[in-house]
């Protein structure tokens, strides 16, 4: 059974003038400390901006190296964008597994959103520049524990519907014997902003364009959006760690099911298994993230 858990959103005033209260925001500055109930985030640099808002690293009163998400309007009320931030909380807070981006605090402070995430070294994308790269001792670990994530997503009845190189990080997992965090690493599933609810799925739109199945292209030759498009991403990410570089398919390609080709030029039990993860059509793709990981290792399932 799940541990229940508890997050305290304080009251919001009356906002019906809706985006004009944004006038106020005021973002964090480098130095500057924020509270929320017992917790201090001592704010560093800014991380970067997006269409959410922006990220900055942060450390709280136990010295742990968090990320500090800042949620701001773009063309939205204020109601809009508590929305977003609700979802986004509701979501990690269903979501706590070792491979996916963990939550440690969220709150609204002079009219704008925050969530702090536990901090990852880097995006998937680091790897490629990594002296005699090869990719394929790199598929393993990768798929395990990107496969383990969203199967506990699945499982839970969510689909992350934007998958990719750049939100698939890689951590080093603390050794509190050690000074320093470099002693193991691990691979977490990130940027849960948009997951849904399987039953809600009826809008995909991918954040990179290369990365649309082929369902979300053609929905009625190749079927409607749902958890396998996950893994259809996921044969995209390890098609890219196997080969080193991020490849690029037009949609033309994607519907003639040139990606499910490309990869089944690789090695085998890689080749293979990828190449069905990235099948065009539903019925025939992997159905399981846990019978994606037993193809990968050419054994059969468990259950």
């Amino acid at each position: 059974m799940k541990p229940t858990v508890y997050c305290h959103f304080p009251p919001f005033a009356d906002m019906s003038s809706g985006a004009e209260q944004f006038a106020q925001i005021r973002w964090p500055k480098p130095g500057e400390v924020l509270s929320n109930g017992a917790n201090r985030y001592a704010v560093g640099q800014l991380l970067g901006r997006g269409g959410f808002g922006a990220a900055f690293v942060c450390k709280d009163q136990w010295d742990n190296s968090l990320v500090l998400k800042v949620l701001v309007p773009r063309q939205q009320t204020y109601e809009q964008v508590r929305a977003n931030w609700e979802r986004e909380i509701s979501s990690l807070l269903d979501l706590r597994h070792p491979n996916i981006t963990y939550v440690f605090d969220a709150f609204e402070l002079e009219h704008t959103f925050h969530i702090v995430v536990e901090r990852c070294s880097g995006s998937l994308t680091d790897l490629f520049g990594i002296p005699n790269y090869d990719g394929y001792h790199w598929i393993y670990p990768i798929a395990r524990c990107v496969l383990q994530g969203i199967g506990y997503m699945h499982d839970n009845g969510y689909v992350h519907k934007d998958i990719h190189l750049r939100n698939i990080f890689w951590t080093y997992v603390r050794n509190e014997l050690l000074p320093a965090n470099s002693q193991s690493i691990s691979f977490k599933i990130g940027d849960l902003g948009i997951a849904r609810l399987a039953s809600d799925v009826d809008v995909y739109r991918p954040t990179v364009p290369w990365m649309h199945a082929p369902e979300a292209i053609d929905p009625v030759t190749f079927g409607t959006p749902n958890y396998l498009t996950d893994l259809y991403n996921v044969g995209l990410v390890l098609l890219s760690v196997a080969s080193g570089v991020e490849p690029s398919f037009s949609q033309a390609e994607i519907v003639a099911g040139v990606p499910a080709q490309t990869a089944a030029q690789l090695a085998s039990p890689f080749g293979p298994a990828i190449a069905r993860s990235l099948s065009p059509y539903l019925r025939t793709r992997t159905q399981s993230a846990y019978q994606f990981w037993c193809e990968l290792n050419g054994v059969s399932t468990l259950r």
